[in-house]
């Protein structure tokens, strides 16, 4: 049988997007980079090369390096699959399908997971049965009302799947879920998706009671807060792909704050703005050089200026050039001699 090509003399003119990307990763997200993402889904399926990076930018009215940090970002979430050439330059972005990242994850969930690890998908941990089940227990619904009260909205199935999702598969105790909450909220994070990550979080780093969870709070706020202030960072919450970067300095490469403060103070005068790609890529020229203290820091700039510091020496003045005007034995004056004459005259 003879097969009939179907085609269509109507272009499309929406562009779709995924349920997955408003639920689970644009609530937690810078909104210039939602942007990004937005415009280059209306571009998928232009011409592979037809737009550039210097076109993103001003369609957006953003600069290169903006679009530059919101592909990193969504690269690391997973969003999109970005390329970069060896000066850090994107050379091709592939758009993922959010949809095979929910399914595997949903057949990882049920699998076990060693060496502290946990399970991160919370939407389908339940069944139907389980949910309405669970629901109707007494200390999950005192749960829920207080999670409620501190976020000041009702909750969602989603929500109450997720608070679900940290009490029964994560273990947590209702105590140190209200708490995870009161945290979260007076750090102004009010997003379920986001508390989840922070009870993974301290699930994987053996996290169990409120003491615990306290104690890893006030290192995480001794370790963002002298960043935040050498960046000016005062309007806004560190995102986890920046908590990864502060995370790395302290635990990858070694540094104290001292050393950590002065790469970001580095970064603004160089770029006139907070770049924690950037700061990483100083902090990792130090590692490699052997630099972890400020002495060590001067040395290292010592040595950088007499490299580039160009020895003077002093010139031998130049011979008189000769012309109509000097060719002659030029006049020497004693200027003493001459006061002197002066002053007898005026006697």
């Amino acid at each position: 049988m003879n097969k009939v090509n179907i085609c269509s003399a109507v272009t499309a003119k929406e562009t779709i997007i995924s349920n997955i990307f408003v639920d689970r990763y644009m609530k937690d997200a810078n909104g210039e980079f939602v942007k990004v993402y937005l415009y280059l889904l209306r571009h998928m399926n232009d011409v592979p090369g037809e737009l550039s990076l210097c076109e993103i930018a001003d369609s957006l009215n953003h600069t290169e390096n903006d679009i530059i940090r919101a592909l990193r970002y969504w690269s690391e979430h997973d969003v999109l699959n970005v390329d970069f050439d060896g000066t850090g330059v994107p050379v091709s972005v592939i758009i993922n399908d959010l949809t095979a990242f929910e399914t595997a994850a949903t057949h990882e969930s049920a699998v076990s997971v060693s060496d502290n690890k946990v399970p991160s998908d919370s939407a389908s941990s339940f069944s139907r049965a389980e949910f309405d089940e669970l629901s109707e227990r007494e200390d999950i619904k005192q749960l829920l009302y207080i999670v409620e009260k501190y976020i000041g909205a009702p909750l969602s199935p989603t929500d109450v799947r997720t608070i679900l999702y940290i009490r029964e598969t994560l273990g947590m105790s209702g105590e140190l879920i209200e708490y995870l909450v009161e945290y979260c909220v007076s750090n102004q994070h009010t997003s379920l998706r986001y508390m989840e990550k922070v009870a993974i979080n301290w699930t994987e780093q053996g996290i169990s009671t409120v003491d615990a969870a306290k104690d890893a709070s006030t290192l995480y706020s001794r370790r963002t807060l002298p960043v935040m202030k050498a960046f000016g960072l005062s309007d806004r919450n560190l995102t986890p792909a920046e908590l990864d970067f502060i995370n790395r300095w302290y635990d990858d490469y070694g540094f104290d704050k001292e050393m950590i403060t002065e790469a970001c103070r580095r970064t603004v005068l160089s770029m006139g703005k907070p770049n924690f790609s950037y700061a990483d890529g100083i902090l990792r020229k130090w590692k490699t050089a052997g630099v972890h203290t400020l002495s060590d820091l001067k040395v290292l700039d010592a040595g950088f200026r007499a490299k580039i510091t160009v020895p003077v020496t002093a010139k031998a003045p130049a011979p008189a050039k000769t012309n109509k005007f000097n060719n002659f034995s030029q006049r020497t004056y004693n200027f003493e001699e001459l006061e002197k004459k002066l002053l007898n005259n005026d006697k």
